[in-house]
């Protein structure tokens, strides 16, 4: 029996890498205003989210503020099964996952009225994934099945000291420093190996520290342009928590399982930036962003189970593009903003799963608004992601599941600010 645990432990836990490590995880980015502008904000960097976007953007700014904001995301996927998936009973046709809105919070606070180190604390929520699917059409007789067997949720919070130096009048570095604090539940079933079973369900949860950081230049050659460069640095969080295995019988009502200590690092990409802001149409500031962002580091993830042996779990992810662009008209007491960005899939056709939001390459339409009432500055944003539709036709189990996959996304923003 031992063995036969063993054997679909590290089977179900092959079926969960890619939700583990998915791309779909990060955010398309912080601040209301800057995502107003598509994430086109690396060359400007001109509130407090630059803590996020780039930090030598601290180093311009002549306030001291204490802002407020939260994101809130209403994603949507569906899933069609190709009509010969049966080894598992998986539901024929086309089915969706469970809708449920999910929210996101940030805080900052900056120092900025010395004339030139300036500094800052901001708490964010870089990363972010979660959905439900009810995918099995289970035997009736089963007890304790769960009614959703196949979900994701992981969440990353960031508390992120920065500081800000302007070396000359036109240009500024700065570095942050990333105390990261992650949460994962997963929950996913498959086919038994075992003769004697006939499916097996696998709940993981655990959570873990970690640290990472990012750097920032701004270089300004005009009164009217701006441009910067920042990275992200790669980084790390241990993961500790359990492993829960329960396996169905097709012949037993109740099931059998196992549960086992689990070890495993969540390993988080490293990313390059460039942005480029001008002004120099009046009233008007139009912005340009690319990013690079190295997934290719999750190629696998070792997992150390107690009382079970461990495993390598292969990924195979890709690198990726983003390129945003972005504008903001100001009316004079009301600020208008536009934005839009195109955003590569790092996840192979090999490695998919109902369980990731990011099923393929993505285009964003963005909207929002702002307005200072004196001190007191009010931003609002909504966002309309669309996902390429992805068909898998190869299969690869246990990594991947083959069919038909669409999803979209809808998100707003507000946040509040208040400088002194």
């Amino acid at each position: 029996m031992i063995k036969i645990r063993h054997l679909l432990i590290v089977l179900c836990l092959a079926t969960l890498a890619s939700s583990l490590f998915a791309g779909g995880f990060a955010l398309s980015g912080v601040g209301s205003r800057a995502t107003a502008m598509g994430g086109a904000f690396r060359g400007l960097a001109d509130d407090s989210s630059a803590m996020f976007w780039n930090p030598a953007g601290l180093a311009f700014m002549d306030e001291n503020s204490v802002s407020l904001g939260g994101t809130f995301i209403m994603p949507s996927a569906k899933w069609e099964n190709p009509n010969h998936l049966t080894t598992v009973s998986l539901r024929p046709g086309e089915t969706e996952s469970e809708k449920s809105l999910k929210a996101f919070p940030n805080a900052f606070v900056t120092m900025a009225k010395q004339p030139k180190l300036k500094y800052g604390l901001g708490v964010f929520v870089p990363y972010g994934l979660g959905s439900t699917w009810d995918l099995y059409a289970h035997n009736a007789a089963w007890n304790k099945f769960p009614e959703n067997e196949m979900s994701s949720s992981i969440a990353i919070i960031d508390v992120h000291p920065s500081v800000a130096y302007q070396i000359m009048p036109n240009l500024s570095a700065g570095a942050g420093i990333s105390v990261m604090y992650g949460t994962i539940d997963l929950a996913k079933f498959g086919p038994s190996s075992v003769p004697t079973f006939a499916i097996a369900t696998t709940e993981i949860s655990g959570s873990g520290m970690g640290f990472g950081g990012n750097l920032g230049v701004m270089f300004k050659p005009t009164p009217c342009m701006s441009l910067g460069l920042t990275g992200k640095l790669p980084s790390s969080i241990n993961m500790k928590g359990d492993t829960e295995v329960q396996n169905y019988s097709a012949t037993a009502a109740d099931p059998t399982g196992a549960t086992f200590d689990t070890e495993t690092t969540l390993k988080l990409p490293a990313e390059i930036g460039l942005g480029f802001s001008t002004t120099r149409i009046p009233k008007l500031t139009l912005n340009l962003d690319y990013a690079y962002t190295m997934w290719s580091r999750l190629d696998k993830a070792e997992l150390d189970l107690t009382g079970a042996p461990d495993s390598d779990l292969l990924f195979n992810w890709e690198d990726t593009s983003r390129i945003s662009l972005g504008a903001e008209y100001d009316m004079g007491c009301n600020k208008i903003r536009l934005g839009a960005y195109w955003d590569q899939s790092p996840i192979p056709e090999e490695t998919q799963t109902p369980t990731l939001s990011d099923i393929g390459n993505k285009i964003s339409a963005n909207l929002g608004w702002g307005r200072f009432f004196g001190n007191i500055g009010v931003d609002a944003n909504f966002q309309y992601v669309m996902f390429t539709e992805r068909e898998v036709t190869v299969m690869n189990a246990p990594n991947n599941v083959m069919g038909t996959y669409n999803a979209q996304s809808l998100s707003g923003n507000i946040g509040l600010t208040y400088k002194f």
